[in-house]
């Protein structure tokens, strides 16, 4: 059976495994029922392009109690009062366009800022072992909910700097980069179970209580990311098994 490769897609392939399932936040194809589910059982979500990167056409919205809910899209935010009003303006600013509805997660900040991480984890060719050749944070910029940095002007630093950094509590940076790690590698093979790749790159979250989730899964990452960091081993890395 040949599988999509678009995130609802891949996030249902992850989802059979029952080592990661707890570790993927609920995902659903964005419809107004989809919507009025998790919204109602979480208070707040992403909607985000079936396809598609770089931040592009994400938004949150957060339930303020009531009727009455928060829209966030890039810099600008906007209360809508109705759960199908809320929806109708969504479908206006999609355009039609294929959308899926997630948990939103509370993602870990550093100086008020949401993070996430991206991790690159590889196979060489010929080889059947995946190893985790790379992994920073991405920080958004001011007022922006996505942590791509060039839609928001945010920054790339090393994970583990970000972390020491976070409003992280209850676990150590070790704890949460080994997790990351073990997570990421899972992910690769479970993946790979499916689809013929060599290359996963993950965007990870960490919540403030250093738990940690897979936002979505991507087969061609950018590796110019790992080029803003001062130490540019990863990047090296990174290259040497894509080769």
């Amino acid at each position: 059976m040949r599988y999509s490769r678009n995130k609802l897609a891949k996030y249902r392939v992850l989802k059979k495994s029952s080592e990661l399932a707890s570790a993927l936040p609920s995902t659903y194809s964005m419809t107004k029922s989809h919507f009025q589910k998790l919204i109602s059982r979480y208070g707040k979500v992403i909607v985000k392009p079936f396809s598609g990167s770089g931040g592009i056409g994400v938004m949150s919205v957060v339930s303020q109690g009531g009727q009455s809910y928060k829209l966030h899209h890039g810099t600008s935010k906007k209360r809508i009062t109705g759960l199908s009003e809320t929806y109708a303006y969504i479908k206006r600013i999609t355009k039609g366009a294929s959308y899926i509805v997630q948990k939103k997660i509370r993602l870990a900040k550093v100086n008020g800022r949401p993070f996430d991480a991206r991790v690159m984890v590889q196979r060489k060719r010929g080889s059947s072992e995946w190893v985790l050749t790379g992994q920073l944070a991405k920080i958004a910029g001011a007022g922006y909910i996505i942590t791509n940095t060039a839609r928001s002007k945010g920054k790339v630093v090393p994970l583990s700097d970000a972390i020491r950094r976070s409003d992280v509590q209850g676990r150590s940076v070790s704890e949460i980069e080994h997790r990351v790690e073990s997570i990421g590698l899972k992910a690769a093979r479970q993946l790979h179970n499916y689809y013929r790749i060599r290359t996963v790159g993950l965007d990870v979250g960490i919540d403030n209580k250093g738990r940690v989730w897979i936002i979505e899964a991507n087969f061609h990452p950018a590796k110019s990311l790992f080029l803003k960091l001062k130490n540019r081993s990863m990047y090296r890395r990174i290259v040497r098994y894509q080769k």
